[in-house]
């Protein structure tokens, strides 16, 4: 069953009242069926400090329906004052994020938007549910109480008011709610040590930590917490996060750096204890601390403290010294720093990973399954992921790039269904995605001729112009995939003619290294992880081929999108254009992509064309061009980075790879 449909959490005791176990199972298997979000909970869970005495009750949350407060017992006089303390802490937790500027007081809308039941042998909770429906304005207010009694908490500014009709406006105020994975995740207490959590690319597993972080802040006070990640750029960014993160949750409680919260990368330097958890280690247990250098591998590194730690123990002479040590971006390290930052720990280490490194290096989840799974990608339409993977795998073609097992399928969130040789694929929709516009569709593709690409560009924006009419420059994003100076010349060209046309100014992305409000951001491959836009146009100006490298870029510019992708390809690749059209409108009108399963000998030795990505460049050649990206000119430097290239990356030819190698490492070098 789908975990991510059904949340609960109540008291253990009432879990065992056969009367409320019936009408959990009830919701459960309807949360299911509907493809509905349902929570059942018996206080607020996003706000600790609030207990009910009364333990006959329950309150059942769905989108679109009233609150309903169901009481189960007999004793009416205290499930009236329970409902009553429930409002009125409702509408105090409403009044500390804002809302009650756009919902007003309980009194206004406890009756319009909750229902309290006396529920019988007899009843069906079902049934409750289909005459407590709520229209109009009343379900967005609905959906904000939702958020305010889980915990995923909106702004108030950007989602108050009707629901504008325009599919822009739609998906910009759409209010968000975690679904029943994500809530678990941040507030169910696990009893083990070590808390995985895997997913996709885009399903929010770092703002889940951020949210596990403040929960954790907030309600144990003493608490010594580590949150930590690979490298310096992320961590960095992670620390500048934080505040204004604490800021919109309403933290009172001040953050104290370096003394109950650390935010670094996970190396660190010698000279300065707090810049990462295994600095900070080996300062803390005064054992040695191993200098970064070609020869030594974060692995030995952090098996060595930890096998002096362990001795430590032996000695008598060791305490864990964290409460918690939150890891983001965890396919970035190996399990031997996973167990010392368990050895350093007292209650629990959090590890959020992405299912896949790239598209082709598969993490192996269907061996080690994680504690919470997330594969519902909420950045990106169902369909437009569809598709980018389709292309991203060549599942379209012969020889197929990538053609995963039935249980790697399944872990990425798709629904299989066979006949004879071939699957079909789907995706469950998002409630993200509904309701928009008719005229508004999730990719869209074009072909051009080597002499009319920026003539497609601007079709595409004219297009995006024309059924959004408030969209602004900031809202779009192009990115083309081959890193070539006539796409460079493209970029030039593309500026001139937006200032011409839209009176748009625009960036190049692959200069500046970030998003300008109200500014057309234009890129190339290596500068658009971690962006997102409504609109993103993606070009190729060459013939899709089996690298690797390109298919997995290609894939990642696809899902930059909330709203459409355009791709614009190249008629140089002939039939396949007219392959991916016809996929393209198979998901479109039918959510569905039917594919003939390849055989054994039509599935490429991706591990091959890895080392085959760049074939034409020398790998001398692929680092200077990124140095030059990265305005690295001094010979020293250069030379250092050549050496540990050559030692961590050998003979590949890679550029995503060669680049992220670099982009990890650049600050400790």
């Amino acid at each position: 069953m789908d975990n991510s449909y059904y949340f609960e959490q109540l008291d253990l005791e009432k879990v065992s009242n056969p009367r409320i176990r019936s009408i959990l199972s009830d919701l459960e298997l309807f949360a299911e069926r509907e493809k509905r979000q349902v929570y059942v909970i018996d206080k607020p869970i996003g706000e600790r400090k609030y207990q009910y005495s009364y333990k006959d009750a329950l309150v059942i949350l769905i989108p679109e329906v009233k609150l309903l407060f169901i009481n189960v017992g007999g004793d009416n006089d205290s499930f009236e004052e329970f409902a009553g303390d429930f409002i009125e802490d409702l509408g105090i937790i409403s009044d500390k994020y804002d809302y009650k500027s756009f919902l007003g007081r309980p009194r206004k809308w406890q009756e319009e938007l909750t229902k309290e039941i006396n529920f019988g042998d007899n009843d069906s909770i079902i049934s409750y549910i289909e005459s407590n429906i709520l229209l109009d304005i009343n379900v967005r207010k609905g959906e904000l109480l939702i958020s305010l009694l889980t915990g995923s908490i909106n702004d108030i500014d950007r989602v108050k008011g009707d629901l504008p009709s325009s599919s822009l406006e739609q998906i910009k105020r759409n209010i968000i709610l975690f679904d029943g994975e994500q809530t678990r995740f941040i507030f169910e207490q696990m009893d083990k040590k070590r808390v995985t959590i895997q997913g996709l690319a885009g399903t929010g597993k770092t703002e889940l930590l951020l949210h596990k972080l403040k929960d954790i802040y907030i309600n144990e006070e003493d608490s010594k917490i580590f949150f930590t990640c690979f490298n310096t750029i992320l961590a960095k960014d992670l620390k500048d996060r934080i505040p204004n993160f604490f800021d919109f949750m309403k933290v009172r409680e001040q953050i104290k750096w370096n003394e109950r919260l650390w935010v670094e990368r996970s190396w660190g330097s010698q000279a300065d204890k707090n810049s990462g958890v295994y600095s900070f280690i080996c300062n803390h247990y005064k054992i040695p601390f191993q200098r970064y250098s070609w020869a030594v591998s974060f692995e030995s590194v952090c098996k060595n403290a930890l096998e002096r730690l362990n001795e430590l123990e032996q000695e008598g002479a060791f305490e864990p010294f964290f409460d918690y040590i939150l890891i983001d971006e965890s396919q970035d390290f190996n399990d031997t720093f996973f167990k010392l930052c368990e050895k350093v720990t007292k209650k629990q280490v959090y590890i959020a990973g992405d299912i896949f490194q790239n598209i082709y290096d598969y993490n192996g989840i269907a061996k080690d399954k994680p504690d919470f799974l997330l594969n519902r990608v909420y950045r990106t339409d169902p369909k437009t992921l569809m598709f980018a993977h389709a292309v991203g795998f060549g599942i379209l073609e012969r020889p197929v790039v990538r053609w995963l097992s039935d249980e790697e399928w399944l872990a990425c969130g798709y629904t299989i269904e066979k006949e004879g040789e071939y699957y079909s694929f789907s995706r469950e929709p998002l409630k993200r995605f509904e309701n928009l516009e008719d005229n508004i569709t999730s990719i869209k593709l074009s072909t051009a001729e080597e002499d009319n690409y920026l003539d497609k560009v601007i079709w595409a924006i004219q297009d995006i112009k024309e059924k959004n009419p408030t969209v602004e420059a900031g809202d779009i994003g192009v990115v083309f995939l081959e890193n070539n100076n006539g796409n460079y010349n493209l970029a030039e060209s593309l500026i001139i003619k937006v200032d011409q046309m839209f009176g748009w100014s625009a960036i190049k992305g692959y200069e500046v290294k970030d998003k300008k409000k109200n500014t057309l951001f234009i890129s190339n491959r290596n500068n658009i992880k971690g962006l997102e836009f409504p609109f993103i146009i993606c070009i190729t100006t060459t013939p899709l081929n089996s690298s690797t490298t390109i298919r997995n870029s290609l894939y990642m510019m696809l899902t930059r999108s909330f709203i459409t992708s355009y791709l614009i390809l190249s008629e140089s690749n002939g039939v396949l254009n007219n392959r991916l059209e016809v996929a393209v409108n198979e998901i479109i009108e039918t959510g569905h992509l039917t594919v003939k399963e390849p055989k054994s000998n039509e599935i490429m030795d991706t591990s091959k064309l890895m080392l085959e990505a760049n074939i034409n460049k020398s790998q001398f050649d692929i680092i200077e061009e990124i140095l030059k990206s990265f305005g690295i000119e001094d010979p020293d430097k250069k030379g250092k980075i050549q050496n540990l290239v050559n030692v961590m990356a050998k003979d590949s030819v890679d550029a995503d790879k060669i680049y992220a190698l670099i982009a990890k490492n650049i600050e400790l070098l």
